[in-house]
């Protein structure tokens, strides 16, 4: 028996229109379809059904609104009517012969007071005239714009061949249309709010019908182009970098026309939507509105990081790979933005957009996604599970996992940002908005926990290897060299280990630097930064309390020890004072993060400054305390006062003081900075001067001539021990000074009572004592004959 031969296939109308194509390739896919050939006719005639209903629908629509316009045409010309009839006969009233002067002033009067309402009448009857006019224009407007999109949607304008392109391009010309309209009479007549709302309603469902059509026509379009391109080709992980196939740069002929075509379709609707919202918001506060990314670049992007994403899930291990694959991708078809689509996007005037940016940030954006679903929940669990684990190796090896792929991320950012930058093409306003656009680690601005957790394996990092490089003693004896203050020839005599705490903190800010948020950066650089200025104080302290607990500061290596951590401190609060006028902290001052505003490293200058004070006046304190020791007997020897000076030797007591308090200043000289060594030394001065003025002036110890002169020449052994550090040391001993001025004063010249007069003090110098200290000296001072 033979078998039937198979019916030969149908013939292909060039003509036909490609949706109904595909309608039946859809539905006859094999000769078995055909006995469904019935209901598929059913289908098809219920279809049109629907469509001669909705078309007979339009026409009643139609038919109401021309009467509606017909009847409020009628009223506007019978009272157009009726006011051309009033004129008339205001007119003939005033014209009329024989009417008398009263009459007439009578007539004018009543035409004068019926002027203002006669106005207003006119110019109501304008309004609704506009009124009606424009509601009138504004309806054909939209039930042609409502026809075009009908039809584009199902391909029913055959004069046009079929092309969907193209009656897209109908309905947006309409669309287009009304929005201009719509946008004169926000204008002129904002009063006419409810038939604004009318017909942006009436639009607003038209392209809601139209924009998945036109994205739908260009998705097809674009597979027909073979986007996305296969991606098999790139072997990354055997090092070769052959280029992706860019299907944008084969196309040719008629494919190429229907791509720009459907191209300008999309821009020129999100055109027309970026006109609408900036209508419709005008007036009201729009600077938290978020950017629309170019809707033909995301059509490329989405399908192309869904293909690439097949590939990234078997590189789970290798995140390399993962950077690797999405940075080629974004650099073969990089040009292609450029050449071809950027001047389609120009040609639609969409105003703000380059394809080049758009393409990197829609890439970007994808590539972040997977990692806020995919890579980094893994980096989480990993470090989750390495903390509850008791295996020697596995936190750390879970740390340098999460750094690594931070690494991958920053050089990442650094190569997209590169090539935005080479073609010429600069963000407008580098904000925070644009930045994330552009930059994977936008994935901590929304998720602040995770960068919680980068900022806590970043400080932890840093500080393992401060610790032990600040319990290294050769790190606080070697100095650093090169670090000039406000004096010519000093240095900070800073200890070695600030250099590397600095380098330390240093990498921290540059770590935060591409974090595109101010207030992330600061949050991360206060995290990562502020604990390890923190440990650093504390070991300060702790070093100097131990010398302090062992020796009280008697002890020169225990001076030395606590010299070192001032000099430290000195060094790195100026350090953070000169980082705080930069314009990196600059624009972190005033952020709640700060809390009263400031720089960020305000509150840690001033724990250091009150460090130092601290630490500088224990110091000079010990060297008083030593000074009050040994000069005891000095002090307590009263006879002295009052006996002839035979010769000019100091006394031995006096001596040995000062010999001490010289050598001690002088070993800290060495070993202090120059600017807080000026504070002790001016310290020690002052502590002298009181501790000399209340011993032997304010005590009222007697003071002949002999003694004056005793006390002449130990002060000047006292000033002169001084000189070394200032040119006029009496300056600094103020009080001592003028007690010995009073007592060079001549008994010829104290009257009774005039030494206390303030004018009397100030004639002889004596600013700094009291007129009670002045008596006092005054009264013990011994005149011989």
């Amino acid at each position: 028996m033979e078998t039937a031969a198979p019916p030969p296939p149908l013939p292909l109308f060039p003509g036909i229109n490609p949706g109904v194509r595909r309608f039946l390739d859809a539905r006859f896919r094999s000769a078995g379809d055909l006995t469904a050939a019935a209901d598929v006719e059913a289908e098809i005639r219920g279809r049109c059904a629907e469509l001669e209903a909705s078309v007979s629908e339009l026409s009643v629509r139609l038919e109401e609104a021309a009467n509606a316009y017909w009847s409020s045409h009628e009223a506007a010309g019978s009272t157009l009517r009726g006011v051309r009839g009033g004129l008339v006969a205001l007119k003939a009233s005033t014209s009329e012969p024989g009417v008398g002067e009263e009459v007439e002033v009578g007539t004018e009067q009543m035409q004068f007071e019926q002027l203002p309402a006669l106005t207003s009448e006119v110019a109501r009857v304008e309004m609704v005239r506009e009124y009606a006019e424009t509601a009138l224009k504004l309806d054909s407007l939209v039930g042609d714009m409502e026809d075009a999109v009908s039809s584009s949607v199902t391909g029913k304008f055959k004069s046009l061949g079929g092309n969907s392109e193209k009656t897209h391009h109908v309905a947006i010309g309409y669309l287009k249309s009304i929005e201009d309209l719509l946008a004169s009479v926000t204008t002129t007549r904002p009063q006419w709010a409810r038939l604004l709302s009318a017909v942006d309603h009436r639009v607003d469902r038209s392209l809601a019908v139209l924009r998945p059509q036109a994205i739908v026509d260009h998705r097809a379009l674009l597979s027909s182009l073979g986007w996305p391109p296969s991606l098999t080709g790139s072997s990354i992980n055997s090092g070769k970098q052959a280029e992706i196939m860019n299907p944008l740069f084969s196309m040719t002929g008629d494919l190429k026309s229907k791509y720009s075509e459907s191209f300008l379709s999309l821009c020129n609707l999100q055109e027309l939507q970026k006109r609408r919202k900036a209508r419709q918001l005008k007036g009201h506060n729009v600077d938290n509105q978020p950017r629309q990314p170019l809707w033909v670049i995301e059509e490329l992007v989405n399908p192309i990081s869904m293909a690439g994403q097949r590939h990234f899930s078997k590189w789970a291990e290798k995140p390399e790979f993962v950077f690797a694959l999405a940075y080629k991708i974004i650099r073969d078809f990089v040009d292609s933005m450029d050449e071809i689509l950027q001047p389609l996007v120009d040609k639609a005037k969409l105003i703000g957009y380059s394809c080049r940016e758009e393409w990197i940030s829609g890439m970007v954006i994808a590539l972040s996604t997977y990692l806020m679903k995919e890579i980094f929940p893994k980096q989480i669990e990993l470090l989750q599970e390495s903390s509850s684990s008791d295996a020697g190796n596995t936190p750390y090896q879970a740390r340098v996992s999460w750094l690594s792929l931070v690494d991958l991320m920053i050089s990442f950012d650094k190569r997209t940002q590169d090539l935005i930058s080479s073609a010429g093409l600069l963000l407008t306003v580098k904000d925070d908005d644009n930045w994330q656009r552009i930059s994977l680690l936008s994935v901590f601005c929304d998720r602040p926990d995770w960068l919680e957790v980068w900022a806590e394996i970043e400080k932890q990092e840093i500080l393992d290897k401060l610790k032990s490089a600040m319990e290294l003693e050769k790190n606080w004896s070697t100095r650093i060299q090169g670090t000039v203050v406000e004096y010519d020839s000093d240095n900070y005599k800073s200890p070695a280990i600030t250099v590397a705490i600095q380098q330390g903190l240093s990498l921290l800010i540059d770590r935060a630097r591409p974090i595109p948020s101010i207030i992330l950066r600061a949050e991360f650089i206060r995290m990562s930064t502020l604990p390890i200025i923190s440990e650093f104080l504390g070991y300060m302290l702790r070093r100097c309390q131990e010398a302090e607990g062992l020796t009280a500061l008697a002890d020169d290596n225990a001076l030395l020890k606590v010299s070192q951590s001032i000099n430290a401190a000195r060094y790195f609060e100026s350090t953070l004072a000169e980082w705080c006028e930069d314009v990196f902290f600059l624009e972190m001052e005033n952020l709640p993060v700060n809390g009263a505003g400031g720089c960020i490293f305000q509150q840690e200058i001033n724990h250091l400054k009150e460090f130092r004070v601290e630490w500088v006046d224990k110091i000079s304190t010990v060297i008083l305390r030593a000074f009050d020791a040994r000069s005891r007997d000095y002090l307590k020897n009263k006879r002295q006062w009052l006996e002839k000076s035979e010769s000019s030797a100091v006394s031995r007591a006096f001596i040995d003081s000062l010999d001490y308090m010289q050598g001690q200043i002088s070993k800290l000289e060495g070993g202090l900075n120059a600017v807080d060594f000026v504070a002790v030394w001016r310290s020690v001065a002052s502590g002298v001067d009181q501790l000399l003025f209340t011993g032997i002036f304010a005590s009222g110890t007697k003071i002949s001539n002999g003694g004056a002169e005793r006390l002449h020449g130990d002060l000047s052994v006292l000033f002169a021990v001084f000189s070394a550090w200032c040119l006029r040391p009496e300056g600094f001993f103020p009080r001592l000074t003028e007690g010995l001025r009073l007592l060079k004063v001549d008994e010829k010249q104290l009257r009774d009572g005039l030494f206390t007069d303030k004018n009397w003090l100030r004639g002889y110098g004596i600013r700094h004592l009291t007129a009670a200290d002045t008596e006092k000296i005054i009264k013990n001072r011994v005149y011989e004959a």
